[in-house]
């Protein structure tokens, strides 16, 4: 199948669900980097909880490139030729991220509430970490069951 056929296959809903999953996945990552950032600013360097949440810093960002580099491509390639399509803003998400990324956004805020460090901080960036995970493997399920439309960069 070629390209050009996997792209028409590819309905404006589909292509909406995926940039509105990639840019919701950027943002929340975003505010990751940020947050481990923070934390470990407050962590003395030689802690082994330093090493830890720095190597959490190097995966989200990690991350964060990966979902840019990817909705990167796929506003170039899915979207060519094509004016049926909403904004990200205006689209919605699937409804299994959506949940998950409630899930998500609620965890993020009760980081805001704990200051670095606590007990209760360390637990909630590992579920923060552990719903992160959960997210890009719905993603990337999600992402495998639509029509190819990598090798065109």
């Amino acid at each position: 199948m070629t390209q050009s056929t996997d792209r028409a296959r590819s309905s404006a809903r589909d292509i909406e669900e995926h940039l509105r999953g990639a840019s919701d996945a950027i943002v929340l990552l975003l505010t990751e980097v940020g947050q481990l950032e923070r934390h470990k600013r407050g962590i003395p360097p030689g802690d082994d909880r330093f090493d830890e949440v720095a190597r959490s810093v190097r995966v989200a960002a990690q991350m964060l490139a990966e979902f840019t580099q990817e909705q990167e491509d796929w506003g170039r390639i899915a979207t060519a030729d094509r004016t049926d399509l909403e904004t990200i803003q205006e689209s919605e998400n699937s409804e299994s991220l959506t949940a998950i990324l409630g899930r998500w956004r609620a965890v993020e805020r009760q980081l805001d509430e704990h200051e670095p460090g606590t007990p209760e901080a360390i637990r909630l960036f590992a579920e923060f970490e552990r719903i992160r995970d959960e997210y890009m493997t719905a993603f990337r399920v999600r992402e495998a069951m639509q029509p190819r439309l990598d090798n065109e960069a």
